[in-house]
């Protein structure tokens, strides 16, 4: 097993030529969200990310058995893609889950029991030939399988390894197994969000610092990647969720270090300006609603004009930005009483066009079927999986100039089957004949 030169072809996917990292093999042991985030965006940008699994229930990744699932009348050649109905899946086996197929994309798959000394074995034997090697385990494992950094690096001295954990691998907390919503809490950022005054902490929509380490771990692994070409040096990175949740947080850490004013909740209003209104408010329809922000006098009489000057917006409480603010509460239910009779979208258009910042509050349907903005930079992918046909998955917020950026990386697919490319991987990289994958299927190893 060798790694790949630059440029080279990477097995059973496409040829391509000047991705950002071409040549880059990838170990992946992560699951769930915050690890499998990062390795994906490895991915889009080409390097030959190998995903690592076992077929027990337990070591599954959860997110192969979250719903939502495939409808039940997709098949492989019969997709989204190519017409087949929208509908919710039921449970099924391992390879209809939606939710991993988007978090997977670009990604080789292989099953590998790691509990066997066998399994071990060829882990080691494949880190040999890697560039990086991720996981988010609880604390401790991989030391318990003789398989964290200080072993590993004996084998391969330039070897990357991202370790991401709840609070950090050092620390009176780092033997603490954590998930995204119990990080989250933990940072503070559960508490700064939620409406103001007495109201409970209402936390960060769906487990928020499952994503965000993510993107900070792809960050790190390519700033190694970038000083290991120079250099040749691996090194090992000690990630928490917690502490990516501080980054998170914006002013309140900094306010309580200067004033040693306790932190509040302020929902949408701006706390620090007087700016008013500031906030979502109810338009027409089920659950529509728009953002907007008043920040000066002059766009306050725009939308004054634009709601045809009623006798309360002429309300002296309300001609300054000090009176807007102290009256906030009451300012708010008027302004409900106009935009709860309005389209959101023609709204949102009238009071742009008027200088005033505004923007619709967006649904999935919203962005998904209609936002003709992600359908000119083309968003979302079509991509085939081999169990449930060809579906749009989500794609890189960014183009890039000279290097391709894309999702179905160097398989040009979504998430593989659980253990697809046993016999690519195992045969043609690691080098195994097929009698001994044979065997070492039967002893339970891969």
């Amino acid at each position: 097993m060798s790694r790949l030169s630059l440029g080279e072809t990477m097995g059973n996917g496409n040829p391509k030529s000047e991705r950002a990292l071409d040549g880059v093999r990838v170990l992946d042991l992560t699951w769930l969200q915050v690890g499998p985030q990062a390795t994906r965006l490895l991915a889009t940008f080409g390097a030959q990310v190998i995903r690592i699994e076992w077929r027990e229930r337990k070591a599954v990744d959860f997110l192969r058995y979250t719903p939502p699932y495939a409808p039940d009348h997709a098949r492989a050649d019969g997709g989204r893609v190519q017409g087949v109905a929208r509908g919710r899946g039921r449970p099924g086996n391992y390879d209809r889950g939606a939710y991993f197929n988007n978090t997977n994309p670009g990604k080789y798959g292989i099953t590998l029991n790691l509990n066997h000394p066998k399994g071990r074995d060829l882990l080691r034997r494949m880190v040999r030939d890697a560039n990086a090697i991720c996981e988010n385990f609880s604390p401790g494992q991989m030391d318990k399988w003789d398989l964290g950094y200080d072993e590993l690096r004996k084998i391969n001295p330039g070897i990357i390894y991202l370790q991401t954990t709840g609070l950090g691998k050092a620390g009176v907390y780092k033997d603490y197994v954590s998930y995204g919503p119990t990080a989250q809490a933990f940072s503070g950022l559960t508490f700064l969000s939620g409406l103001p005054d007495q109201a409970h902490p209402a936390g960060w929509g769906y487990s928020y610092l499952d994503h965000s380490p993510g993107y900070f771990g792809a960050l790190l692994l390519m700033a190694a990647i970038r000083r290991q070409r120079l250099t040749g040096a691996g090194c090992y990175l000690d990630m928490s969720q917690c502490e990516t949740g501080l980054m998170l947080s914006g002013t309140s850490i900094v306010e309580h270090q200067i004033t040693g004013k306790p932190t509040v909740r302020y929902g949408n209003r701006m706390p620090f300006l007087a700016w008013s209104p500031h906030g979502a408010y109810r338009c027409s329809g089920e659950d529509n609603w728009i953002a907007l922000s008043v920040q000066s006098d002059e766009q306050w009489r725009a939308l004054t004009e634009e709601m045809g000057s009623p006798s309360w917006a002429l309300d002296t409480r309300f001609t300054t930005a000090a009176g807007r603010k102290q009256y906030e509460n009451e300012l708010e239910d008027k302004l409900t009483s106009f935009t709860a009779g309005c389209d959101r979208y023609d709204l949102m258009n009238r009071l742009q066009a008027r200088g005033i910042p505004a923007g619709v509050v967006q649904k999935a349907s919203d962005r998904f079927d209609h936002d003709p903005q992600l359908k000119a930079r083309a968003y979302y992918v079509d991509l085939p999986q081999s169990e449930i046909g060809t579906w749009p998955v989500e794609g890189f917020p960014a183009k890039l100039s000279r290097s391709p950026a894309e999702v179905g990386g160097m398989t040009g697919r979504a998430a593989p089957k659980l253990g697809e490319d046993n016999a690519f991987v195992y045969g043609e990289l690691v080098g195994l004949s097929a009698a001994e994958m044979s065997a070492l299927a039967q002893e339970g190893v891969i």
